[in-house]
């Protein structure tokens, strides 16, 4: 069990009862919650990748063989639309963003 460190500097926070301290696993339960059922467009994406350009998410992700079977897998579950060259790419947030996490150190960031 870790200590809960505390700045050695006062600090004054205004409308304390505002705030909730919250571990962990309820934050990004939390976080996982905001994204059920919202779907992402390839510009949402972008922007939780760090605005990474659209060719740079398709070489590295999208169209790149190592996750070639996770993605086709999405694809055959309704998690990720793209119906070929030239058409929207629409992604299910929850997943993708799950996807993300787990590869997140394999990315070429």
């Amino acid at each position: 069990m870790q200590a809960l460190k505390v700045a050695a500097v006062p600090m004054h926070v205004k409308n304390m009862d505002k705030y909730v301290l919250v571990d962990t696993d309820a934050y990004n339960k939390l976080l996982e919650q905001t994204m059920l059922g919202r779907t992402w467009t390839m510009d949402d994406l972008r922007v939780w990748c760090g605005n990474k350009s659209i060719q740079w998410l398709k070489e590295n992700i999208l169209e790149n063989p190592r996750y070639s079977r996770q993605i086709g897998q999405m694809e055959q579950r309704g998690q990720l639309i793209h119906k070929g060259r030239g058409s929207a790419w629409k992604f299910k947030a929850n997943v993708m963003a799950e996807f993300l996490e787990s590869h997140w150190e394999e990315l070429p960031w």
